[in-house]
């Protein structure tokens, strides 16, 4: 009898669970409605795909037939799979372009001289790695501070930039863009700036000239969702639950308040990608996870370059909650990519450079 019971009750939970993961695959693979709320289903994909997973595992032991059920519902999920894990071998080719994407955090200057190693150790990276082209999120350079000189430094390389500061070249705090190759157009616009403050969110475009192509490359910001995790943890290793409801409260607002804004962000970014007269490569930083409506709208038109050659699950943020990808790389289908590696051995920043290889067709 107790285990009649038992078993209906896990049927009754495996059909519910199964039907929301269903519809919310649906929704992630149409993109048919962009309300905020559908942000949060999205991002609850690798949960309920991991409790369809364990329910797979629960029926094979208690009765196989109904096993089918979940196990075809990850089966029709394998594209999330992909979005989460990535397993390839790099490839060569006589010709390439290499890509490097990086938020700096700043190179730590509103924590300098504490963290001078770590502001040493970033600019280091930066200015020795050899990418043709490479796009940075919160760059900061000051000409007048000695180990802040990065503008200087990575033009020695690569000479055409384009950059979205309000203070220029001698101070500078914004998303940037370094090439080898010149750039023959620019664009650039800030996301929700207000006058006199310049948060760095928004994104820059370069068409640039290669030697025998032209590339359109994108830098983007999405703005951030502030989610807090670690003090949700802190309040309630010290017991203060009030505090924690308070904060995760907090979170939630933020959450919805993220989902609305990046829906406005990526139109935009969806104008420049569908109107380039040249293959696109797409860097940045987005502030939010492979699940996401801006994800899912940047990968309905190109090619995530983590799936199509990166490894294992290419994590990308160096603080809490830390077992996310954030950072990413899109190109257009007319474009092979070569190897995509996150360099996680540099934890000079919160977030991770990943770098990227490329052949033009």
């Amino acid at each position: 009898m107790l285990k009649k019971i038992a078993t209906s009750l896990l049927w009754l939970t495996s059909l519910p669970l199964c039907i929301y993961t269903l519809f919310t695959y649906l929704l992630a693979y149409t993109l048919v409605i962009d309300h905020w709320f559908v942000g949060f289903m999205m991002m609850s994909l690798p949960v309920v795909m991991l409790l369809c997973a364990i329910i797979a595992i629960i029926w094979l032991f208690v009765r196989p037939s109904r096993m089918l059920l979940p196990l075809v519902v990850l089966l029709i999920g394998y594209p999330f799979i992909r979005r989460t894990f990535s397993f390839h071998t790099a490839k060569e080719a006589d010709k390439s372009l290499s890509v490097l994407d990086f938020n700096v955090f700043g190179f730590h200057h509103s924590s300098y001289p504490f963290d001078k190693d770590k502001t040493k150790a970033s600019v280091t990276y930066v200015t020795e790695n050899e990418a043709d082209i490479k796009c940075f999120q919160e760059f900061n350079s000051m000409s007048n501070e000695k180990d802040f000189r990065v503008f200087e430094a990575i033009t020695k390389e690569n000479p055409y930039y384009v950059i979205n500061s309000i203070y220029g070249t001698d101070r500078i705090f914004s998303l940037a863009i370094f090439s080898k190759y010149p750039v023959i157009h620019e664009e650039k616009s800030l996301f929700g700036q207000e006058p006199g403050k310049d948060n760095g969110n928004g994104y820059l475009l370069a068409d640039i000239a290669l030697k025998n192509d032209t590339i359109r490359v994108i830098n983007l910001q999405l703005q951030s969702m502030g989610i807090r995790v670690k003090r949700v943890v802190e309040e309630v290793k010290d017991k203060s639950y009030s505090q924690a409801k308070d904060e995760t409260k907090s979170i939630l607002s933020s959450l919805k308040k993220g989902f609305i804004n990046h829906a406005k962000e990526i139109e935009q970014i969806e104008r420049l990608i569908d109107e380039s007269p040249f293959p696109v490569i797409v860097c940045g930083d987005f502030n939010e996870t492979p699940y996401g409506n801006a994800y899912g709208h940047i990968r309905d038109r190109l090619k995530n370059a983590f799936e199509e050659a990166g490894n294992g699950f290419g994590f990308t943020l160096n603080r809490s909650p830390r077992f996310v990808r954030i950072d990413n790389q899109f190109c257009s289908e007319s474009i092979e990519v070569l190897d995509f590696q996150t360099h996680d051995h540099i934890k000079s920043s919160d977030h991770y450079p990943v770098f990227a290889r490329y052949k033009l067709h």
